[in-house]
């Protein structure tokens, strides 16, 4: 999928265990010595760093028959309890923040361990950010409304559509204290 449509960017939303359940396989090397040898490709850990609210991986895949290579950011936010949300908008909008940096090309690939939870407001507050970069009005409840059209059950709980106002009410506070 990261190869098809030439993502640099993967965003994972979940820790791989929590709770004691497994919650995301990996699909990435645990350290920089030894690739992940798969059927068809190799992924290789060119380095790794771990900040305060998440880590960030840089991945090479190599196609084993063509030998070609493709770069990603792999880049987890580790501050989001499972059946929660962060303690702190702070983290998730530096996160966010750093994920459109990191953006050049193709889509950037969302996810957590079902798909529609954090899944969910990462896209929905994303939306937004977009929206106020271009001075263009939103509503967030409508923008969720055409998430779930497209996607049952995106954002899944009061807190986490809570969540998201928090968040874009502290990007906007932010906004008016530079003026």
């Amino acid at each position: 999928m990261v190869l098809e449509n030439n993502s640099n960017v993967i965003a994972m939303m979940t820790r791989e265990y929590e709770a004691g359940v497994i919650k995301c396989h990996h699909y990435w090397p645990t350290s920089s010595k030894e690739p992940l040898d798969l059927k068809h490709f190799r992924i290789f850990m060119e380095n790794s760093q771990t900040l305060q609210c998440f880590i960030i991986r840089l991945l090479q895949i190599v196609n084993k028959s063509t030998g070609t290579s493709h770069f990603v950011k792999h880049l987890q936010f580790t501050k989001w309890p499972d059946h929660g949300t962060p303690a702190s908008a702070d983290h998730f909008i530096k996160y966010l923040r750093y994920v459109r940096r990191s953006h050049l090309t193709g889509p950037i690939i969302v996810h957590c361990s079902a798909g529609v939870g954090r899944t969910g407001v990462f896209i929905c507050v994303d939306v937004v950010f977009c929206a106020i970069e271009k001075n263009y009005s939103f509503n967030i409840e409508n923008i969720v409304t055409q998430m779930r059209e497209q996607r049952y059950g995106m954002i899944q709980t009061k807190e986490q559509y809570h969540f998201c106002y928090e968040v874009v009410l502290e990007v906007l506070k932010k906004l008016l204290s530079l003026d």
